[in-house]
């Protein structure tokens, strides 16, 4: 993923029943740490909520990449 990318919420499967919100990718890449695994997060704003979140990648679904 990069800056600009469309991304959907692709994580815990309870949110993804109740709303599936989409975003822009606004930062990242930043690595980090989850427990003793590696982790990437972005900085997505989301349309719906308004907001502005860092969210591991691995909970995010590309939809559409900028090109």
């Amino acid at each position: 993923m990069k800056i600009g990318d469309l991304v959907r919420w692709g994580g815990s499967p309870d949110l993804n029943t109740t709303r599936r919100d989409t975003g822009i990718v606004v930062d990242g890449p930043r690595e980090g740490t989850r427990g003793d695994e590696p982790a990437i997060s972005y900085e997505v704003v989301w349309f719906d909520c308004k907001e502005t979140f860092w969210h591991n990648d691995y909970n995010l679904e590309l939809i559409s990449e900028y090109r």
